[in-house]
């Protein structure tokens, strides 16, 4: 029997994304603890003030990301990728969830549970740095998002958004135009001239509630231009 390292989805976790950077004495305990799970279309992997649990991979399928301060509505900010983790916020606050997590499709996750967490950093205390590494990619990401709204004219926050969402494998954006708007603080009219225009260029290719995202370098360079 193959040592569960070599499992397929332990190979996409294990080249892609956060775990893929961490030291092999880390990995081996994570793949020696964690476990599979699966999760149907619009299944919630977990919700805002949820209670404390551990963190998921994304082996496949795509997730949506939603969080919002207290007090407001949940918005939809970003898509998980494959081999991006989660969750690791009870584990270090002690506190409930501060995001949903929520499959759009049919997902496959790996789960490691806060007990293993734990253990894992009772073995060897250079587990917390390796764990908050997890909120240092997320500042990374959510650095962009706010880059990303602070753009000065709509269409080129349209265009950034879909650069971003661009990240999935393959690069095609399950998302509806009412979605787009929200992620880029556009109205549905702005984010439908600015997806016929791109659609024009060749950079994207739409169609109901999906879009392809083409050329996402032409997508970044039309976002960041300046036109003053």
């Amino acid at each position: 029997m193959n040592p569960p390292s070599q499992h397929p989805a332990w190979t996409i976790l294990l080249t892609k994304g956060w775990l893929s950077r961490q030291p092999a004495w880390f990995q081996d305990e994570v793949v020696a603890r964690a476990t599979f799970e699966t999760f149907e279309p619009d299944e919630a992997i977990y919700r805002i003030g949820g209670p404390p649990g551990g963190i998921y991979g994304l082996v496949s399928g795509t997730l949506k990301v939603s969080t919002a301060p207290p007090h407001s509505a949940p918005r939809f900010i970003q898509f998980g990728i494959q081999g991006a983790w989660a969750g690791e916020g009870p584990y270090l606050t002690g506190e409930p969830r501060r995001a949903e997590l929520r499959a759009i499709g049919r997902c496959t996750l790996m789960h490691l549970p806060l007990d293993a967490m734990n253990r894992i950093t009772e073995r060897n205390a250079d587990a917390i740095r390796c764990f908050a590494a997890i909120t240092v990619s997320h500042f990374d990401v959510l650095a962009r998002i706010i880059d990303d709204l602070l753009l000065p004219r709509a269409d080129q926050r349209i265009a950034s958004v879909l650069q971003r969402t661009g990240w999935l494998d393959p690069a095609t954006v399950p998302i509806s135009q009412a979605e787009l708007g929200a992620m880029a603080n556009a109205s549905r009219k702005q984010v439908n001239a600015a997806i016929a225009h791109f659609a024009s260029k060749g950079w994207i290719r739409h169609s109901y509630r999906s879009i392809e995202v083409l050329d996402g370098d032409s997508l970044l360079s039309f976002a960041l231009k300046d036109d003053r």
